[in-house]
């Protein structure tokens, strides 16, 4: 069984930083606006237009180490919805 719904509409990406760790990790850190973003229904073609709410301001943190052939691979990775730091 597949999923019915689809995102149409548009998502920013913004406040992009991306830090070296002594380490040999990396730490990449972006925030999203879904302002914009809304559900399509693909069975019946309708999308669900929702109001701008600051819960669509998604604050993500990665951190990546890079393996034997110097591929970026992601180890985690969180986000915090309604994120201050992304609506300012």
């Amino acid at each position: 069984m597949g999923y019915n719904d689809r995102i149409t509409g548009a998502k920013r990406y913004f406040k992009a930083n991306v830090k070296i760790n002594s380490d040999g990790t990396a730490a990449f850190i972006y925030c999203e606006d879904q302002n914009k973003a809304y559900n399509k229904s693909l069975k019946t073609g309708k999308t669900d237009v929702t109001p701008a709410s600051n819960d669509n301001y998604v604050l993500y943190s990665s951190r990546l180490r890079a393996d034997k052939q110097g591929v970026w691979v992601t180890e985690t990775l969180t986000s915090q919805r309604g994120s201050a730091a992304c609506q300012s």
